[in-house]
């Protein structure tokens, strides 16, 4: 149990980066949008665990177990190289002392420009090297202009956040890490949400720079746990 616990950690951490994002400009995130983002990442990671089920019946040279964990261990380590990486973000950070910083995950990234005329929410998957980008004015930062995060943008932002942990769900099922974790997972991203959007301006921002090792912290964590 304390293992599924660290892994429903380590892939919802990037929901608290989400809800700071939206927590800066005021934007309500209701339960309906909540659900949906849990709904994109049960189905997501249900199907990618179901996937690594399938592959374990044919790994005859290698042990599942241990092929798994060490995958796990692979994402972790890919993590914490782009939590380390130096990014355009971080040097405009530096140069504008009085900028507002939005914590930064590896393979979820959210900033918020401090501007009149544009939005940056950018959704970064790193595994699939996919990156979706959203322009927007302040005034405008969801789709409808309601200030509520609505059915079509929790849609977007569950599947990026859910197509993020699919290959940790294979890896995961692969290591042992039993099936329920998909719910446990879905349940963590909700309170992180929900927490990254009540804590905007309580954290200090050495505090959330840090933040963003964890992730790959804890899946290197339980790739060794499982393994040995």
């Amino acid at each position: 149990m304390g293992v599924t616990l660290l892994v429903a950690f380590a892939l919802s951490l990037d929901g608290f980066g989400v809800g700071m994002a939206y927590g800066l400009k005021n934007i309500r995130i209701p339960f309906r949008s909540m659900c949906i983002i849990g709904l994109c990442t049960v189905a997501t990671m249900g199907i990618s665990m179901f996937f690594g089920y399938l592959l374990i019946p044919y790994l005859d040279m290698v042990s599942p177990k241990v092929l798994g964990a060490a995958v796990l261990i692979m994402i972790g380590c890919f993590q914490l190289i782009k939590a380390l990486s130096p990014t355009k973000n971080d040097a405009l950070n530096k140069e504008k002392a009085k900028e507002e910083a939005v914590p930064v995950f590896a393979s979820y990234s959210a900033r918020v420009e401090d501007e009149e005329t544009r939005q940056l929410f950018r959704l970064n998957l790193s595994i699939f090297g996919l990156v979706i980008q959203i322009l927007k004015t302040p005034s405008a930062a969801d789709i409808d202009n309601s200030g509520t995060i609505g059915i079509l943008e929790s849609f977007l932002l569950g599947l990026a956040l859910s197509l993020d942990a699919f290959s940790s769900g294979i890896a995961a099922s692969m290591a042992g890490i039993p099936a329920y974790s998909i719910v446990l997972v879905a349940l963590t991203q909700f309170i992180m949400i929900r927490t990254g959007h009540s804590l905007v301006g309580k954290l200090s921002s050495k505090l959330l720079e840090r933040a963003k090792f964890l992730p790959g912290v804890l899946l290197i964590l339980v790739g060794s746990i499982k393994m040995f």
